[in-house]
């Protein structure tokens, strides 16, 4: 009998001997509500109100009691659901409910607009969605066009729609009516990840039961978690950083989850004393907005992410776990390591977990000190996601020879290390989110006046990018080009994301050309970069291509 919704990918199947042979994500969490049941599982940090804690007995209650919820609502093997939620306890709640279910749990960026989160739900096929009233989509027709649409409450960070009063509940013991899990299946589809890769829609990255238990072995491995380790998670949990290098590794030893909604720099020392957190994911914008803080006496033992940086090592009196990942391979094939640190500014060496190769432009191993592009072996499945979703041409497009192809550029020292040298994918990284410059400008080009379009990224000390758009124009589109920058603007506001919008919109006569007719980006970053001081959207035209 064929599974509704989505199916497993063509081609996929695990190794009949593997790590994990008889488990999945509900059984990983079953067993540690029966072996750590009093433990702190979840503590929540809301930005009002007081924290609130669910140990990891009362937190697997509150799963199977959101999972009666769903069932209710005719969720089923197979089918997807939309999880458009910021960090919160009815994020998990939701997430483990569709594992122990069968279903699929498609985590979507909050920041999307509704042409985004439509374009989701085509490729996945979704039932319903659980969303939040304050993200303001909930009354739009994509989602009301849905099979059902249940609200987080904003008070307590749960879904009282699907567990009634159970979700705050102190009985633990209490029967509910779930339906029982599903015969473990490590195989199986458990959620979607959706990510910009170069195309002009983003991809939808299919994980499995097997991923995940991957990450959560390798992760804690890597960054040598113990029991009694307290992770503070502030990065968005529809990240590959969060979910897969915190959450499961830290559920994988039986640790804690302390849970913010975003990162915050007045709470950032407040929340780690608190709870006496011990690790914490290391993001640029955190580095930045630390920096002018005073260092308390804190209980922080390393912090996961980036590049080896000894003075930062040295100010916060940490370890800094530096580490390449990307969400296709689930956890970080190159990462540090805490006897042999490295020198400032490489990513790490290969984990002993992954394959890893470095092949220049003609197909051979790169040697040291030359420049290629990282490839990761592995299984898909379980060390290498299952595919993309309703796109086998692209699933096909990302290996070489059964290796992934990242498309980052990076060279090998002669110690051995890791150094990052460039993305060979037209990408921007915004404030940490991966950003493709081919879906601006679809954007950009559907606005009538304009011929052509390139978007570039430009260097910024808080974002690291910035989007920064270069039009072409038709003949009639007149001379007012403050009016066509504004509708340029208005299209990318109305059809992306915040962070996609272009910080400035430049007018040219014509777009720079390098080989084989290709737009010449490095002339137009260098265009942007030396315009940088002009007000948006400056009439000036760029210096003359060298």
């Amino acid at each position: 009998m064929e599974v509704p919704g989505i199916g497993r990918i063509a081609g996929v199947e695990l190794p009949p001997l593997h790590p994990f042979v008889g488990m999945d994500v509900t059984t990983l969490l079953e067993d540690r509500a029966r072996r750590r049941g009093e433990h702190p599982f979840l503590v929540w940090e809301p930005r009002e109100g007081e924290p609130h804690t669910w140990t990891y007995a009362r937190f697997a209650r509150d799963v199977r009691a959101t999972a009666a919820g769903l069932a209710a609502r005719g969720v089923g093997v197979g089918d997807a659901v939309i999880v458009h939620l910021d960090n919160s306890p009815g994020f998990l709640h939701v997430w483990f409910a569709c594992a122990r279910l069968g279903a699929v749990a498609v985590d979507v960026n909050t920041r999307y607009v509704e042409d985004e989160l439509a374009h989701a739900i085509g490729l996945t096929g979704a039932v319903g969605i659980v969303t939040d009233p304050r993200l303001g989509l909930a009354d739009s027709p994509t989602v009301t066009g849905l099979g059902w649409r249940v609200l987080l409450g904003p008070a307590t960070g749960t879904v009282p729609e699907l567990t009634g009063s159970a979700g705050l509940s102190a009985d633990i013991d209490a029967d509910i009516d779930a339906p029982p899990p599903r015969p473990a299946d490590p195989g199986a589809p458990l959620c979607v990840q959706l990510t910009s890769g170069t195309t002009s829609r983003p991809k939808a990255v299919l994980y499995t039961h097997g991923n995940a238990l991957w990450t959560g072995r390798t992760g804690s491995s890597l960054w040598r978690l113990l029991p009694d380790d307290v992770m503070l998670v502030y990065a968005p949990l529809f990240h590959t950083h969060a979910l897969s290098w915190q959450l499961l590794p830290t559920l994988w030893v039986g640790g804690t989850i302390v849970l913010q909604p975003k990162f915050s720099a007045s709470r950032f020392w407040e929340v780690s004393l608190r709870n006496r957190c011990t690790v914490t994911g290391l993001l640029g914008l955190m580095m930045e907005v630390l920096a002018d803080q005073p260092v308390p006496d804190h209980s922080y033992r390393s912090w996961i992410g980036g590049l080896e940086l000894p003075s930062f090592e040295a100010r916060y009196g940490v370890r800094i776990f530096p580490a390449w990942g990307m969400t296709e391979v689930v956890s970080t094939p190159v990462c540090g390591d805490v006897d042999f640190p490295g020198e400032a500014m490489v990513i790490g060496r290969p984990a002993p977990q992954y394959q890893v190769r470095i092949r220049t432009a003609d197909g051979r191993d790169a040697g040291p000190g030359e420049v290629g592009e990282l490839q990761v072996g592995g299984v898909r499945g379980l060390s290498l996601f299952a595919g993309y979703i309703a796109d086998p041409a692209a699933t096909t497009k990302a290996f070489e020879d059964g290796w992934f192809r990242t498309g980052d550029l990076v060279t090998q020292l002669p110690d051995g290390a890791v150094r990052f040298a460039g993305r060979a994918k037209d990408m921007l990284k915004v404030s940490g989110e991966n950003v493709a410059a081919a879906e601006i400008e679809r954007v950009v080009n559907t606005v009538p006046r304009v011929l052509a379009s390139a978007v570039v990224g430009r260097a910024d000390r808080i974002r690291g990018e910035i989007p920064v758009a270069f039009i072409t124009l038709r003949p009639d589109a007149g001379t007012d080009h403050d009016a066509l920058r504004a509708e340029v603007l208005a299209a990318c506001r109305a059809a992306l994301a915040d962070f996609k919008v272009p910080h400035d919109v430049h007018v040219i006569d014509e777009l720079p050309r390098a080989t084989l007719d290709k737009v010449a980006k490095g002339t137009l970053r260098e265009w942007a970069a030396e315009r940088a001081a002009d007000t948006a959207g400056s009439a000036q035209s760029p210096p003359p291509a060298q």
